[in-house]
C-alpha cells in the first residue's frame, strides 16, 4: 500500500492529476477540493489509497489526511464506490460531511452527484457511530456566515415547533447570532433564555 507520495505535479485535469516522484509519474484520481489546491510544477505531499477492483486498479490521492480518511470511511459503506466517494468530497467539505452525518441531514448529502435519499440514509446509518467517536470534529471552527444563518433558521424552526412565541424566539436568536455556537448549543442556550 502506498501511504503518500511526495513529488511535483506535472499535469492536472478535471478529475485527476499526475505527480512525479523519482522519474515515475503517478496518475492520481482526486476530488475537486484537492484539485483546486494544487498547482503545476509545485511539490506536494499527497495522501493516497490504492483501490483494487476486478477490472480496475486506481490510485486516489488527497491534499489532506482528513480528506483521505473520509474517503476511506465513505468507501467502507456498502454500495458506495470510489467514484461516489469522490463525488461527495467534491460537493462538500470534510467537516460538512461529518456534520451532515451527525445531524442525519439527508438533504445536505444528496447535494452530491449520484447520491439519492436511500444512499444518503445508508451513509448516515453506517457511519454515524464512527463519526461521533472521532476527536476534534470541527463543527464550528470554520463556520461561514452561511452556516451560521442555516443554524439560526434550523434553531428557529425547532423552537417554533416547541410552541414558543415567534417574537421571543427572534429576540433570543438575534442576541446569539454572532456567537460561535454549534446548532445543538444554539438550541440549548435559546431554551435557557426562553424559560
Amino acid at each position: 500500500m502506498i501511504s503518500y507520495i511526495i513529488g511535483d505535479v506535472r499535469s492536472i485535469s478535471e478529475s485527476e492529476f499526475v505527480i512525479e516522484n523519482n522519474n515515475i509519474g503517478y496518475l492520481i484520481k482526486s476530488s475537486l477540493s484537492t484539485l483546486s489546491l494544487i498547482e503545476l510544477n509545485n511539490e506536494y505531499k499527497i495522501y493516497t489509497s490504492l483501490q483494487v477492483r476486478e477490472d480496475d486498479m486506481s490510485l486516489y490521492g488527497f491534499y489532506s489526511k482528513d480528506e483521505l480518511e473520509m474517503f476511506l470511511l465513505l468507501t467502507s459503506v456498502s454500495s458506495i464506490g470510489p467514484k461516489n466517494a469522490i463525488g461527495i468530497l467534491s460537493s462538500l467539505e470534510v467537516d460538512d460531511i461529518k456534520l451532515a452525518i451527525i445531524e442525519s441531514d439527508i438533504d445536505k448529502l444528496t447535494k452530491a452527484k449520484g447520491i439519492g435519499n436511500k444512499t444518503a440514509s445508508r451513509i448516515i446509518l453506517e457511519l454515524i457511530d464512527k463519526i461521533k467517536q472521532m476527536p476534534n470534529i470541527k463543527t464550528d471552527s470554520k463556520k461561514t456566515l452561511t452556516n451560521v444563518n442555516e443554524d439560526i433558521e434550523v434553531a428557529r424552526e425547532a423552537l417554533i415547533n416547541l410552541g414558543y412565541a415567534q417574537n421571543d424566539i427572534n429576540h433570543v436568536l438575534n442576541e446569539l447570532k454572532t456567537s460561535d455556537l454549534t446548532l445543538e448549543e444554539l438550541v440549548k442556550e435559546s431554551l435557557k433564555r426562553l424559560l
